[in-house]
């Protein structure tokens, strides 16, 4: 089971928020009976940068931007990413320099906001292999120019969800080893 973790509010970012992490996690283990010690599990990174507990096979993806904070836990590799549309950043430039030529058509099409789908997306798919949004990968839109739900890479089947937040905050998670991507939404607070 996929589960998503909401916070709006203050919290401690990079290391120093991992206690809000373990106490998603702490829920997350409670409802699917897993008895695991996440209030005290180590959280290490991988040297791309990717959490991960040590020695509990519950995977995770941390996300925020402005007051709000989301977290995904899952039984497989998981990448869940959030932003708030920012229209006074150059996106256009980025576009162009980051985004294959039919993840550009696509925000040719639906412009910022467009292209922040397809961001959340990388994003999300960069944190489930655990490779970032700059390494090697495939487009995030298929040959008719719509979002892809799913996809293979590297052998590895890959899902997409999208969560509907409000307009200016865009979110989409990817889960590794599912044809159909579907995650439950909890509050955290």
């Amino acid at each position: 089971m996929n589960q998503i973790y909401i916070y709006d509010g203050s919290f401690d970012r990079g290391d120093a928020g991992w206690m809000l992490v373990r106490e998603a996690a702490s829920r997350y283990g409670g409802e699917l009976d897993l008895s695991y010690e996440f209030e005290t599990a180590e959280i290490r990174r991988t040297d791309s940068g990717k959490p991960f507990f040590v020695d509990v096979p519950v995977e995770f993806s941390l996300s925020h931007s402005g007051a709000m904070w989301m977290c995904m836990f899952s039984q497989r590799p998981c990448g869940l990413d959030l932003q708030v549309v920012e229209t006074d950043r150059d996106w256009q430039a980025i576009c162009r320099r980051r985004y294959t030529a039919e993840e550009q058509h696509y925000v040719e099409l639906w412009g910022v906001e467009g292209f922040y789908e397809i961001w959340v997306r990388k994003e999300a798919f960069g944190k489930c292999t655990g490779r970032g949004i700059f390494s090697e990968m495939p487009s995030m839109v298929d040959e008719n120019f719509d979002l892809r739900e799913q996809m293979e890479w590297e052998g590895v089947a890959y899902a997409f969800g999208t969560v509907a937040i409000m307009p200016e905050v865009k979110c989409a998670y990817c889960v590794a080893g599912e044809e159909a991507a579907s995650a439950e939404l909890r509050i955290l607070g």
